[in-house]
């Protein structure tokens, strides 16, 4: 980190130091909020860590539940997270599926060149023995799918917490 010290008057480096540290500690909370409601999504059966630097993805914190793990991400401010649901079933994964593409809006006029099918399918996932990206519509990377033991596992890569709430029961919920 540069300190703010080198020219600045004291008082002034003080309080940028401060607004910088009062960022960071809102940042972390609202982490540590998404995080709680991730817990309350799986019905008290998550639990919430902080992450240690070099355990992997640079997270505020992490959420383990049933058939999930969600880190919060840290360059963001805890607005964010990477979720990885596994042990889906067809009815699950569909319903996941689907709401993650009504919440991907094509943003372009008539002439665009969306993709026409950015999650692969059931079907597709049974037949391919390798990771199936999933796309944002543009084409940008969203995430993967893969297909083992009859069940589905997806990883999404950035999504907004309230999707993730979303996603959690989604995949919860009993058909």
């Amino acid at each position: 980190m540069t300190s703010t010290r080198s020219s600045l008057p004291d008082t002034l480096a003080n309080s940028i130091d401060a607004a910088v540290q009062a960022a960071r500690a809102a940042a972390s909370a609202a982490a540590h909020v998404a995080a709680s409601a991730f817990v309350a999504a799986t019905d008290g059966e998550g639990s919430i860590r902080k992450t240690w630097r070099g355990e992997g993805l640079d997270a505020w914190c992490l959420v383990n539940g049933p058939g999930l793990v969600v880190h919060l991400l840290r360059d963001l401010p805890g607005t964010h997270a990477r979720i990885r649901l596994a042990g889906l079933p067809q009815q699950a994964y569909d319903r996941i599926r689907v709401r993650c593409l009504d919440s991907d809006e094509c943003p372009h006029d008539e002439a665009c060149e969306c993709l026409d099918n950015p999650w692969p399918t059931w079907a597709e996932l049974q037949t391919n023995p390798d990771d199936s990206e999933i796309a944002c519509l543009d084409g940008e990377e969203r995430g993967f799918a893969r297909f083992a033991f009859g069940r589905a596992e997806v990883t999404l890569h950035e999504e907004p917490a309230a999707l993730v709430y979303e996603l959690i029961r989604l995949a919860r919920m009993q058909d």
